[in-house]
């Protein structure tokens, strides 16, 4: 059974399908392969998967793990090279997908086009290239044709979270903030700590003014993606709008320890300080105002 790695195509721009996993012998090169990809040592990811091919020439697993190698590193001819092979081979929706995401970097849509459109005919059950279609016609500002392939998509499978959050995202654009709004939760619910649907969400809510929900999402943003210096900096500039000055400087106070000579956290503490030194101030006044001694008649 292949496994998707959901995280390469959020972080990949959306590109590219990554590597596949499946049941392998523990000292097979596939399985070394595999390994190695996923702690980051591309080039030894690389050799394995030559290795593999070079028993079984034929074996599409290793082809397609390769050439997603490639594509990792910019290599895009001898992704592409490799993705061609597969489909001579088989016809697998993912390569045509990762292929069309080649073609459409290339600067040649038609084409990129014209490979998802086989990919959704010749695999009618999927989602996967209608939603890639989609997002490439909305990146070519053809509005109508991506929302009427994300609807398409999700006719074939509901609980596809990403098309979810694509059309979520497009009714943003077009100001229709509802529905807009009703599939990024969509999204969150069937994925619910993917922080790009999280920060979508968020962004959207502090852009119509609901700052406390917008707290809500950029929060679970922050813990799952902890190292975000911008994130702690959005909260604290929500909290600070909100007055909840403790809260504000937590927040700030995080951003530092990623980045501690940022001159505008530097300046939204100090202002908080001299907002809380004012408050205080006032205190003061009030209750000494209210000091009353007792007099003999």
């Amino acid at each position: 059974m292949i496994k998707i790695n959901n995280r390469v195509i959020i972080i990949a721009a959306l590109f590219f399908f990554g590597c596949a996993n499946v049941p392998a012998p523990i000292e097979s090169h596939f399985n070394r392969g595999v390994e190695y990809y996923d702690s980051r040592q591309y080039s030894k990811a690389i050799e394995e998967y030559k290795l593999a091919l070079r028993k079984n020439p034929n074996d599409t697993f290793s082809m397609y793990n390769l050439a997603v190698a490639y594509q990792d590193q910019d290599k895009t001819d001898q992704a592409e090279n490799l993705y061609q092979d597969i489909l001579k081979i088989t016809e697998d929706t993912f390569s045509r997908i990762n292929l069309a995401g080649i073609h459409y970097n290339k600067g040649n849509p038609d084409e990129a086009f014209n490979q998802l459109e086989i990919a959704a005919n010749n695999n009618p059950d999927s989602a996967h290239p209608l939603s890639v279609l989609g997002e490439f016609k909305e990146r070519e500002g053809k509005f109508p044709e991506a929302e009427q392939k994300y609807l398409k998509a999700l006719s074939i499978d509901n609980q596809h979270a990403l098309t979810h959050y694509r059309l979520g995202r497009l009714h943003l654009k077009l100001e229709k903030f509802a529905t807009g709004i009703e599939h990024l939760k969509q999204s969150i619910d069937l994925e619910t700590e993917n922080p790009t649907y999280l920060e979508a969400l968020g962004a959207e809510y502090e852009r119509s003014g609901d700052h406390l929900e917008a707290v809500n999402f950029f929060e679970r943003v922050s813990v799952l993606e902890p190292d975000r210096l911008e994130i702690y900096v959005k909260l604290g500039d929500l909290y600070k709008k909100k007055k909840m000055y403790q809260e504000a400087l937590s927040r700030y106070w995080s951003a530092l320890t990623l980045k501690n000579d940022d001159p505008y956290v530097h300046r939204s503490i100090l202002d908080i300080y001299k907002i809380l030194s004012d408050q205080e101030i006032e205190q003061l006044k009030t209750l000494e105002g209210q000091s009353s001694f007792a007099r003999n008649p």
